[in-house]
């Protein structure tokens, strides 16, 4: 039941992922048509050649800028999800140790019992020939 969990769980995280990647491919996209839009904004705008540089240089920077934030948003997503993952499986592997553990001491004991009640049967069989030998030589 716990490994099906885990596996569901797993399933969801790979499926956030893959909206994060369409998300952060949206996003991208749309920061270079936005940038290529302005660029071509102001290319066909009627200011001179020095103001245009200027512009196209402050969007080029604030576009970076945006990407590069994005950019950063992900990788730290990326690194706690990788980090939450981490924790999970090992507190798995921690509970499968200790399920393994009882099981094995049930089992164990469940064969000392079993030990023991053929034991018990070994000596009573005993006792009842010994019973029946010691009435068989008083009687005679």
């Amino acid at each position: 039941m716990k490994l099906n969990k885990i596996i569901e769980e797993k399933r969801k995280q790979m499926e956030k992922a893959k909206k994060r990647e369409a998300a952060k491919n949206i996003a991208v996209g749309t920061a270079i048509g936005t940038a290529i839009g302005a660029a071509a904004g102001l290319l066909f705008a009627p200011k001179s050649g020095k103001e245009t540089r200027e512009d196209i240089a402050i969007k080029s920077k604030e576009v970076a800028s945006a990407v590069k934030n994005s950019a950063t948003e992900q990788i730290e997503s990326t690194k706690e999800w990788s980090e939450k993952i981490k924790n999970d499986l090992k507190q798995n592997m921690k509970e499968l140790k200790d399920r393994k553990k009882v099981k094995v001491e049930e089992l164990a004991d469940d064969e000392i019992i079993e030990e023991d009640n053929e034991g018990m049967a070994s000596v009573e069989e005993i006792l009842n020939e010994s019973n029946k030998e010691t009435k068989d030589e008083f009687n005679s």
